[in-house]
Protein backbone atom coordinates (compact mmCIF):
# COMPACT_ATOMS: atom_id res chain seq x y z
CA UNK A 1 0.00 0.00 0.00
CA UNK A 2 1.33 3.49 -0.97
CA UNK A 3 1.54 6.47 1.36
CA UNK A 4 -1.32 8.21 -0.30
CA UNK A 5 -3.30 4.94 -0.08
CA UNK A 6 -2.99 4.47 3.04
CA UNK A 7 -3.74 8.24 3.89
CA UNK A 8 -6.90 8.59 2.10
CA UNK A 9 -7.88 5.64 3.92
CA UNK A 10 -7.25 7.44 7.67
CA UNK A 11 -8.66 10.90 6.86
CA UNK A 12 -11.85 9.17 5.61
CA UNK A 13 -12.61 6.56 7.56
CA UNK A 14 -13.08 5.57 11.35
CA UNK A 15 -9.78 4.53 13.34
CA UNK A 16 -11.34 1.84 14.46
CA UNK A 17 -12.16 0.47 11.09
CA UNK A 18 -8.88 1.11 9.57
CA UNK A 19 -6.94 -0.77 12.65
CA UNK A 20 -6.15 -4.08 10.44
CA UNK A 21 -5.09 -2.13 7.76
CA UNK A 22 -2.78 0.12 10.15
CA UNK A 23 -1.37 -3.03 12.06
CA UNK A 24 -0.28 -4.13 8.18
CA UNK A 25 0.87 -1.19 7.23
CA UNK A 26 3.49 -0.18 10.27
CA UNK A 27 4.18 -4.08 10.55
CA UNK A 28 5.93 -3.61 7.22
CA UNK A 29 9.15 -1.21 6.29
CA UNK A 30 7.51 2.36 5.50
CA UNK A 31 7.59 3.67 1.64
CA UNK A 32 10.45 6.18 2.09
CA UNK A 33 7.89 9.36 1.61
CA UNK A 34 5.85 8.61 4.37
CA UNK A 35 8.14 9.42 7.13
CA UNK A 36 9.19 13.11 5.39
CA UNK A 37 5.07 14.16 4.13
CA UNK A 38 2.78 12.93 6.28
CA UNK A 39 2.67 13.12 9.89
CA UNK A 40 3.20 9.41 11.18
CA UNK A 41 3.07 10.30 15.08
CA UNK A 42 -0.26 11.40 15.04
CA UNK A 43 -1.38 8.54 12.57
CA UNK A 44 -0.33 5.66 15.69
CA UNK A 45 -1.39 8.32 18.29
CA UNK A 46 -4.90 8.17 17.00
CA UNK A 47 -4.82 4.44 16.11
CA UNK A 48 -3.95 3.45 19.30
CA UNK A 49 -6.35 6.04 21.20
CA UNK A 50 -8.70 4.81 19.16
CA UNK A 51 -8.67 1.31 20.44
CA UNK A 52 -8.21 2.49 23.97
CA UNK A 53 -10.71 4.17 23.91
CA UNK A 54 -13.08 1.67 22.76
CA UNK A 55 -11.75 -0.09 25.58
CA UNK A 56 -10.13 -2.96 23.33
CA UNK A 57 -7.07 -2.80 25.32
CA UNK A 58 -5.70 -6.42 23.06
CA UNK A 59 -5.72 -4.03 20.12
CA UNK A 60 -3.79 -1.80 21.96
CA UNK A 61 -1.15 -3.85 22.98
CA UNK A 62 -1.26 -5.61 19.68
CA UNK A 63 -0.85 -2.32 17.85
CA UNK A 64 1.61 -1.28 20.51
CA UNK A 65 4.07 -4.08 19.99
CA UNK A 66 4.46 -3.91 15.99
CA UNK A 67 5.71 -0.56 16.33
CA UNK A 68 8.00 -1.79 19.05
CA UNK A 69 9.38 -4.76 17.07
CA UNK A 70 9.10 -2.33 13.65
CA UNK A 71 9.18 0.69 13.89
CA UNK A 72 10.74 1.61 17.19
CA UNK A 73 11.85 5.06 16.35
CA UNK A 74 8.51 6.25 15.94
CA UNK A 75 7.59 4.62 19.21
CA UNK A 76 10.28 6.50 20.62
CA UNK A 77 9.47 9.50 19.04
CA UNK A 78 5.69 9.30 21.04
CA UNK A 79 6.49 7.37 23.90
CA UNK A 80 5.05 9.07 26.59
CA UNK A 81 1.10 8.86 25.23
CA UNK A 82 1.67 5.22 24.55
CA UNK A 83 4.00 4.60 28.23
CA UNK A 84 1.47 6.44 30.14
CA UNK A 85 -1.57 4.08 28.90
CA UNK A 86 0.85 0.96 30.08
CA UNK A 87 1.25 2.95 33.46
CA UNK A 88 -2.66 2.78 34.17
CA UNK A 89 -3.25 -0.56 32.94
CA UNK A 90 -0.38 -2.11 34.87
CA UNK A 91 -0.82 -0.41 37.88
CA UNK A 92 -4.64 -1.62 37.66
CA UNK A 93 -3.53 -5.11 37.39
CA UNK A 94 -0.91 -5.06 39.90
CA UNK A 95 1.59 -6.13 37.77
CA UNK A 96 5.04 -4.35 39.44
CA UNK A 97 7.20 -5.13 36.92
CA UNK A 98 5.38 -4.61 34.06
CA UNK A 99 4.97 -0.72 35.75
CA UNK A 100 9.17 -0.60 36.11
CA UNK A 101 9.12 -1.38 32.37
CA UNK A 102 6.87 0.44 31.33
CA UNK A 103 7.89 3.95 33.66
CA UNK A 104 11.56 3.09 31.95
CA UNK A 105 11.59 4.71 29.39
CA UNK A 106 10.33 8.28 31.31
CA UNK A 107 13.18 7.59 33.61
CA UNK A 108 15.81 7.65 30.65
CA UNK A 109 14.22 9.99 28.86
CA UNK A 110 12.37 12.46 31.10
CA UNK A 111 12.49 15.75 29.71
CA UNK A 112 11.05 14.54 26.17
CA UNK A 113 7.85 15.76 28.04
CA UNK A 114 7.93 16.62 31.39
CA UNK A 115 4.11 17.11 32.44
CA UNK A 116 3.46 13.69 31.31
CA UNK A 117 6.40 12.65 33.25
CA UNK A 118 5.06 13.96 36.48
CA UNK A 119 1.64 12.84 35.25
CA UNK A 120 3.06 9.43 35.73
CA UNK A 121 5.18 9.63 38.61
CA UNK A 122 1.60 10.61 40.83
CA UNK A 123 0.29 7.25 39.44
CA UNK A 124 3.14 5.20 40.33
CA UNK A 125 3.08 7.54 43.57
CA UNK A 126 -0.93 6.74 44.29
CA UNK A 127 -0.21 3.00 44.43
CA UNK A 128 2.93 3.22 46.11
CA UNK A 129 5.27 1.09 44.11
CA UNK A 130 8.31 2.93 46.48
CA UNK A 131 11.61 1.55 44.75
CA UNK A 132 10.44 2.78 41.21
CA UNK A 133 9.93 6.55 42.91
CA UNK A 134 13.85 6.38 44.67
CA UNK A 135 14.89 5.60 41.10
CA UNK A 136 12.94 8.23 39.30
CA UNK A 137 14.30 10.93 41.94
CA UNK A 138 17.82 9.81 42.21
CA UNK A 139 17.98 10.01 38.11
CA UNK A 140 15.96 12.77 37.09
CA UNK A 141 16.04 15.15 40.27
CA UNK A 142 18.87 17.29 38.72
CA UNK A 143 18.38 16.78 35.26
CA UNK A 144 14.64 18.14 35.98
CA UNK A 145 15.45 20.93 38.22
CA UNK A 146 18.34 22.29 35.78
CA UNK A 147 16.47 22.10 32.52
CA UNK A 148 15.80 25.00 30.40
CA UNK A 149 12.45 26.48 29.67
CA UNK A 150 10.54 24.69 32.34
CA UNK A 151 7.62 25.96 34.56
CA UNK A 152 8.89 26.70 37.97
CA UNK A 153 9.71 23.99 40.45
CA UNK A 154 8.88 21.53 38.14
CA UNK A 155 10.95 19.21 40.66
CA UNK A 156 8.87 19.90 43.67
CA UNK A 157 6.98 16.77 43.76
CA UNK A 158 10.20 14.61 43.37
CA UNK A 159 11.58 16.89 45.91
CA UNK A 160 8.83 16.30 48.54
CA UNK A 161 8.31 12.54 47.70
CA UNK A 162 12.13 12.45 48.82
CA UNK A 163 11.85 14.54 51.94
CA UNK A 164 8.86 12.31 53.33
CA UNK A 165 10.56 9.24 52.42
CA UNK A 166 13.29 10.28 54.22
CA UNK A 167 11.25 11.21 57.52
CA UNK A 168 9.57 7.83 57.25
CA UNK A 169 13.55 6.22 57.31
CA UNK A 170 13.59 8.33 60.62
CA UNK A 171 10.52 7.28 61.80
CA UNK A 172 11.41 3.88 61.66
CA UNK A 173 14.53 3.69 63.92
CA UNK A 174 12.31 4.90 66.19
CA UNK A 175 14.71 7.29 68.07
CA UNK A 176 12.10 9.34 69.79
CA UNK A 177 14.84 12.01 68.12
CA UNK A 178 15.58 13.37 64.64
CA UNK A 179 19.33 14.53 64.15
CA UNK A 180 18.85 17.53 62.50
CA UNK A 181 22.24 17.60 61.27
CA UNK A 182 21.92 14.15 59.44
CA UNK A 183 18.49 14.85 58.28
CA UNK A 184 19.26 18.32 56.74
CA UNK A 185 22.57 16.55 55.27
CA UNK A 186 19.93 13.65 53.51
CA UNK A 187 17.93 16.38 51.93
CA UNK A 188 20.69 18.14 50.80
CA UNK A 189 20.62 16.97 47.40
CA UNK A 190 17.01 17.83 46.84
CA UNK A 191 18.10 21.16 48.15
CA UNK A 192 15.23 20.94 50.98
CA UNK A 193 15.95 22.97 53.88
CA UNK A 194 14.30 22.78 57.65
CA UNK A 195 14.95 24.79 60.78
CA UNK A 196 14.97 23.50 64.25
CA UNK A 197 11.31 24.92 65.18
CA UNK A 198 9.62 22.34 62.53
CA UNK A 199 11.99 19.21 63.45
CA UNK A 200 10.33 20.04 66.68
CA UNK A 201 6.91 20.14 65.01
CA UNK A 202 8.04 16.57 63.29
CA UNK A 203 8.93 15.47 66.68
CA UNK A 204 5.98 15.97 68.58
CA UNK A 205 3.81 14.90 65.56
CA UNK A 206 5.23 11.53 65.05
CA UNK A 207 6.44 10.79 68.70
CA UNK A 208 4.09 12.41 70.61
CA UNK A 209 1.05 10.99 72.93
CA UNK A 210 -2.38 11.68 72.75
CA UNK A 211 -3.40 15.65 72.10
CA UNK A 212 -4.93 18.01 74.73
CA UNK A 213 -7.35 19.85 72.69
CA UNK A 214 -7.60 22.38 74.92
CA UNK A 215 -3.87 23.29 74.74
CA UNK A 216 -3.85 22.90 71.02
CA UNK A 217 -6.77 25.39 70.69
CA UNK A 218 -4.46 27.63 72.56
CA UNK A 219 -0.83 26.31 70.62
CA UNK A 220 -2.97 27.06 67.45
CA UNK A 221 -3.84 30.07 67.67
CA UNK A 222 -0.72 31.36 68.99
CA UNK A 223 1.29 29.55 66.53
CA UNK A 224 -1.26 27.94 63.71
CA UNK A 225 1.65 27.25 61.41
CA UNK A 226 3.58 25.41 63.72
CA UNK A 227 0.41 23.45 65.36
CA UNK A 228 -0.39 22.23 61.32
CA UNK A 229 2.96 20.88 61.05
CA UNK A 230 2.75 18.76 64.36
CA UNK A 231 -0.87 17.75 63.13
CA UNK A 232 0.77 16.65 59.66
CA UNK A 233 3.47 14.70 61.22
CA UNK A 234 0.88 12.91 64.00
CA UNK A 235 -1.12 12.21 60.93
CA UNK A 236 1.70 10.28 59.21
CA UNK A 237 2.23 8.20 61.79
CA UNK A 238 -1.41 7.26 61.89
CA UNK A 239 -1.95 6.60 58.38
CA UNK A 240 1.63 4.50 58.56
CA UNK A 241 -0.24 2.17 60.97
CA UNK A 242 -2.46 1.38 57.28
CA UNK A 243 0.44 1.34 55.75
CA UNK A 244 0.32 4.59 53.75
CA UNK A 245 3.98 5.71 52.86
CA UNK A 246 4.73 8.72 54.01
CA UNK A 247 5.14 10.09 50.69
CA UNK A 248 1.37 9.26 49.73
CA UNK A 249 -0.20 10.10 53.11
CA UNK A 250 2.17 13.37 53.17
CA UNK A 251 0.67 14.62 49.66
CA UNK A 252 -3.14 13.99 50.53
CA UNK A 253 -2.54 16.35 53.63
CA UNK A 254 -0.59 18.80 51.08
CA UNK A 255 -3.22 19.46 49.27
CA UNK A 256 -5.99 19.00 51.46
CA UNK A 257 -3.89 22.13 53.02
CA UNK A 258 -4.58 24.17 50.14
CA UNK A 259 -8.04 24.39 50.27
CA UNK A 260 -8.12 24.54 54.21
CA UNK A 261 -5.96 27.64 53.79
CA UNK A 262 -8.03 29.14 51.22
CA UNK A 263 -11.38 28.92 53.04
CA UNK A 264 -10.56 29.28 56.28
CA UNK A 265 -8.45 32.23 56.88
CA UNK A 266 -9.77 33.31 60.14
CA UNK A 267 -7.99 31.10 62.18
CA UNK A 268 -9.83 31.21 65.40
CA UNK A 269 -9.89 27.87 66.64
CA UNK A 270 -8.66 24.63 65.07
CA UNK A 271 -12.05 23.40 64.45
CA UNK A 272 -12.91 25.97 62.07
CA UNK A 273 -9.32 25.61 60.55
CA UNK A 274 -10.83 22.04 59.38
CA UNK A 275 -14.11 23.21 58.96
CA UNK A 276 -15.33 22.12 55.01
CA UNK A 277 -17.91 23.78 52.95
CA UNK A 278 -19.47 21.29 50.66
CA UNK A 279 -20.13 24.14 47.36
CA UNK A 280 -16.35 25.15 47.79
CA UNK A 281 -14.97 21.55 47.95
CA UNK A 282 -16.78 20.75 44.98
CA UNK A 283 -15.25 23.52 43.15
CA UNK A 284 -11.64 22.84 44.78
CA UNK A 285 -12.47 19.67 43.25
CA UNK A 286 -13.52 20.03 39.65
CA UNK A 287 -10.51 22.46 39.52
CA UNK A 288 -8.49 19.34 39.99
CA UNK A 289 -10.03 17.15 37.00
CA UNK A 290 -10.62 19.69 34.61
CA UNK A 291 -6.83 19.80 33.15
CA UNK A 292 -7.57 20.53 29.49
CA UNK A 293 -4.27 18.85 28.46
CA UNK A 294 -4.51 15.69 31.02
CA UNK A 295 -6.77 13.48 32.32
CA UNK A 296 -6.15 14.58 36.16
CA UNK A 297 -9.34 12.58 37.40
CA UNK A 298 -6.91 9.92 39.24
CA UNK A 299 -5.56 13.67 41.24
CA UNK A 300 -9.06 14.67 42.21
CA UNK A 301 -10.14 11.02 43.06
CA UNK A 302 -7.13 10.78 45.13
CA UNK A 303 -7.70 13.77 47.24
CA UNK A 304 -11.46 13.37 47.39
CA UNK A 305 -11.54 9.85 48.48
CA UNK A 306 -8.33 10.71 50.29
CA UNK A 307 -9.91 13.36 52.89
CA UNK A 308 -11.88 10.68 54.43
CA UNK A 309 -8.67 9.41 56.04
CA UNK A 310 -7.34 12.87 57.14
CA UNK A 311 -11.03 13.70 58.72
CA UNK A 312 -11.12 10.10 60.13
CA UNK A 313 -7.93 11.13 62.21
CA UNK A 314 -9.06 14.79 62.99
CA UNK A 315 -12.37 13.10 64.43
CA UNK A 316 -9.83 10.58 66.34
CA UNK A 317 -7.87 12.72 67.59
CA UNK A 318 -11.06 14.86 68.91
CA UNK A 319 -9.97 18.02 66.80
CA UNK A 320 -13.64 17.92 65.15
CA UNK A 321 -16.72 17.04 66.93
CA UNK A 322 -18.48 13.69 65.76
CA UNK A 323 -21.55 16.12 64.30
CA UNK A 324 -18.24 17.58 62.18
CA UNK A 325 -17.20 14.55 60.93
CA UNK A 326 -20.64 12.66 60.11
CA UNK A 327 -21.57 16.15 58.41
CA UNK A 328 -18.01 15.89 56.06
CA UNK A 329 -18.70 11.84 55.40
CA UNK A 330 -22.05 13.37 54.39
CA UNK A 331 -20.36 15.48 51.76
CA UNK A 332 -17.81 12.68 50.93
CA UNK A 333 -20.37 10.58 49.78
CA UNK A 334 -22.57 13.22 47.70
CA UNK A 335 -19.16 14.03 46.12
CA UNK A 336 -18.21 10.46 45.65
CA UNK A 337 -21.54 9.87 44.03
CA UNK A 338 -20.81 12.71 41.44
CA UNK A 339 -17.81 11.73 40.58
CA UNK A 340 -18.79 7.87 39.98
CA UNK A 341 -21.54 9.18 37.61
CA UNK A 342 -19.36 11.39 35.92
CA UNK A 343 -16.44 9.67 35.24
CA UNK A 344 -17.83 6.09 34.55
CA UNK A 345 -16.09 4.92 31.93
CA UNK A 346 -12.65 5.74 33.51
CA UNK A 347 -12.95 4.78 36.89
CA UNK A 348 -10.36 1.76 36.43
CA UNK A 349 -7.64 4.26 36.22
CA UNK A 350 -8.01 5.58 39.76
CA UNK A 351 -8.57 2.19 41.47
CA UNK A 352 -5.55 2.34 43.94
CA UNK A 353 -8.18 3.93 46.25
CA UNK A 354 -9.04 0.51 46.91
CA UNK A 355 -5.42 -0.97 47.38
CA UNK A 356 -5.53 1.57 49.76
CA UNK A 357 -6.70 -0.08 53.31
CA UNK A 358 -10.23 0.81 54.33
CA UNK A 359 -10.98 4.12 56.07
CA UNK A 360 -12.71 3.43 59.48
CA UNK A 361 -15.48 5.65 58.79
CA UNK A 362 -16.28 3.57 55.85
CA UNK A 363 -18.39 -0.05 56.02
CA UNK A 364 -16.79 -3.43 54.75
CA UNK A 365 -19.63 -3.50 52.39
CA UNK A 366 -19.70 0.10 50.95
CA UNK A 367 -15.58 -0.33 50.15
CA UNK A 368 -15.84 -3.98 48.33
CA UNK A 369 -19.19 -2.95 46.38
CA UNK A 370 -17.50 0.73 45.24
CA UNK A 371 -14.74 -1.37 44.66
CA UNK A 372 -16.20 -3.79 41.69
CA UNK A 373 -17.74 -0.59 40.53
CA UNK A 374 -14.55 0.78 39.66
CA UNK A 375 -13.41 -2.46 38.37
CA UNK A 376 -16.71 -2.85 36.22
CA UNK A 377 -15.42 0.58 34.58
CA UNK A 378 -12.51 -0.68 32.66
CA UNK A 379 -14.70 -1.97 30.10
CA UNK A 380 -17.50 0.42 30.05
CA UNK A 381 -17.89 3.11 27.31
CA UNK A 382 -20.19 6.15 27.71
CA UNK A 383 -21.33 5.62 23.72
CA UNK A 384 -22.76 2.70 24.61
CA UNK A 385 -26.36 1.93 24.58
CA UNK A 386 -26.52 0.38 28.20
CA UNK A 387 -26.51 2.91 31.02
CA UNK A 388 -23.87 2.62 33.68
CA UNK A 389 -26.56 2.40 36.17
CA UNK A 390 -27.69 -1.13 34.34
CA UNK A 391 -24.20 -2.39 34.59
CA UNK A 392 -23.92 -1.90 38.22
CA UNK A 393 -27.44 -3.03 39.43
CA UNK A 394 -26.37 -5.24 42.04
CA UNK A 395 -23.22 -3.14 43.47
CA UNK A 396 -26.02 -0.63 43.63
CA UNK A 397 -28.56 -2.79 45.47
CA UNK A 398 -25.60 -3.44 48.28
CA UNK A 399 -23.89 -0.31 48.75
CA UNK A 400 -25.35 1.45 51.57
CA UNK A 401 -26.25 5.11 51.13
CA UNK A 402 -23.45 5.82 48.75
CA UNK A 403 -26.28 4.41 46.22
CA UNK A 404 -28.51 7.33 46.87
CA UNK A 405 -25.62 9.85 45.61
CA UNK A 406 -25.14 7.70 42.44
CA UNK A 407 -28.81 7.14 41.48
CA UNK A 408 -30.92 10.12 40.78
CA UNK A 409 -34.69 9.36 39.18
CA UNK A 410 -32.98 5.70 38.35
CA UNK A 411 -30.49 7.16 36.24
CA UNK A 412 -27.00 8.26 36.16
CA UNK A 413 -25.88 11.79 37.42
CA UNK A 414 -24.29 13.49 34.84
CA UNK A 415 -23.74 16.49 36.48
CA UNK A 416 -19.41 17.79 36.29
CA UNK A 417 -19.70 19.19 39.72
CA UNK A 418 -20.22 22.14 38.92
CA UNK A 419 -21.16 22.93 35.18
CA UNK A 420 -20.67 26.55 34.98
CA UNK A 421 -17.99 26.50 37.21
CA UNK A 422 -16.00 23.58 35.07
CA UNK A 423 -17.25 25.73 31.83
CA UNK A 424 -15.56 28.95 33.16
CA UNK A 425 -12.52 27.12 34.19
CA UNK A 426 -11.91 25.77 30.75
CA UNK A 427 -12.23 29.12 29.07
CA UNK A 428 -10.21 30.66 31.32
CA UNK A 429 -6.87 27.64 30.43
CA UNK A 430 -7.78 28.15 26.95
CA UNK A 431 -7.34 31.69 27.08
CA UNK A 432 -4.27 31.76 28.81
CA UNK A 433 -3.00 28.79 26.46
CA UNK A 434 -2.75 31.32 23.87
CA UNK A 435 -1.98 34.33 25.38
CA UNK A 436 1.07 33.14 27.78
CA UNK A 437 3.73 31.01 25.63
CA UNK A 438 5.58 29.46 28.83
CA UNK A 439 2.27 28.24 29.93
CA UNK A 440 1.64 26.59 26.42
CA UNK A 441 4.28 23.65 26.86
CA UNK A 442 1.50 21.52 28.84
CA UNK A 443 -0.32 21.05 25.57
CA UNK A 444 -0.82 17.31 24.20
CA UNK A 445 -2.60 16.12 21.15
CA UNK A 446 -6.26 15.00 21.72
CA UNK A 447 -6.83 11.69 20.42
CA UNK A 448 -10.32 11.10 18.99
CA UNK A 449 -12.25 8.01 17.49
CA UNK A 450 -13.17 9.97 14.06
CA UNK A 451 -10.68 13.23 14.14
CA UNK A 452 -12.46 16.21 12.56
CA UNK A 453 -10.15 17.45 9.71
CA UNK A 454 -10.21 20.64 7.46
CA UNK A 455 -8.90 20.92 3.98
CA UNK A 456 -5.70 22.14 5.05
CA UNK A 457 -3.81 20.55 7.68
CA UNK A 458 -1.77 21.94 10.43
CA UNK A 459 1.04 19.27 10.56
CA UNK A 460 2.63 18.21 14.18
CA UNK A 461 6.08 20.17 13.41
CA UNK A 462 4.71 23.01 11.93
CA UNK A 463 4.53 26.65 13.90
CA UNK A 464 1.68 26.53 15.73
CA UNK A 465 -1.44 29.14 14.21
CA UNK A 466 -2.16 30.80 17.87
CA UNK A 467 2.01 32.15 17.23
CA UNK A 468 3.19 30.95 20.13
CA UNK A 469 6.64 30.31 18.41
CA UNK A 470 6.19 26.42 19.52
CA UNK A 471 5.35 23.73 17.39
CA UNK A 472 1.87 22.68 16.99
CA UNK A 473 2.16 19.16 18.75
CA UNK A 474 4.14 20.88 21.54
CA UNK A 475 1.34 23.58 22.12
CA UNK A 476 -2.34 23.62 20.67
CA UNK A 477 -2.07 20.13 18.83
Amino acid sequence: MTSEQFWDKYINENNLDIFDIACDFFSKELPENFIEEYDAGEVIMEVSGAQENAKNFDDVFKFLNILQKHQPQLYQEEFQYFDDFLIDYHCFLKQESEVMKSFSNFISNPLQDVDKYLVSFKKIMFYQHTALLNQAISENFETIRDAEGLMGMAEYGLAMSKFYMILQEIYILQQEKIDIELYSSMLEKIEVKIDDKYISALETGLFGHQFDLDNLNELFIEDNKNTINILRASFLRYMHEKKFEFYLSGWIWDNLLEYWNEINKSKKSIEIQFSIKEASFEKFLSSLASSMFFNNTPVMIAILWGSVYVYDFLNAKQIISDKKHNEFIEISRKLKGKAIGRFSDDLWNANFVHSWEKPNSISETEFLEENKIFIKSRSFQRHQDSSFISEISDELENIGELSDFIIEDEKIIESKFDDKYWENLLKEKQSESRGNSSKNRNHKNTVHDQPLRVEKKVGRNDPCPCESGKKYKKCCG
